[in-house]
């Protein structure tokens, strides 16, 4: 099975985030970078979660975004196992400060 880095291609401000959470880095075992996007959605959508009118629109998970996200093979597997089920492996999630 192979092993993905998921990174981000947009800007921090980029409006095509509509406030969906952002990761600086995950690492997926999946068989494709496709697939590797469809394990990453987890990480960005709550289950449960309901939301209602118009000012909170089901966006879908960022992952799924060719604008947000790019999927490439692993340069460096650094300890993470290629034998296994398809998971996320590794995520960093950014940091937003709060202040000016």
């Amino acid at each position: 099975m192979a092993l993905w880095e998921i990174e981000p291609v947009a800007d921090w401000d980029d409006p095509n985030w509509q406030s969906r959470p952002q990761w600086e880095r995950v690492v997926v075992r999946a068989n494709t970078p496709a697939f590797a996007r469809a394990v990453a959605r987890v990480l960005d959508t709550t289950a449960g979660s309901r939301e209602f009118g118009d000012e909170h629109p089901r966006l879908g998970s960022g992952f799924a975004s060719e604008k947000l996200y790019r999927v490439k093979p692993l340069a460096d597997a650094g300890g993470f196992a290629e034998a296994g089920p398809d998971e996320i492996l590794s995520q960093t999630r950014r940091l937003v400060s709060s202040g000016g």
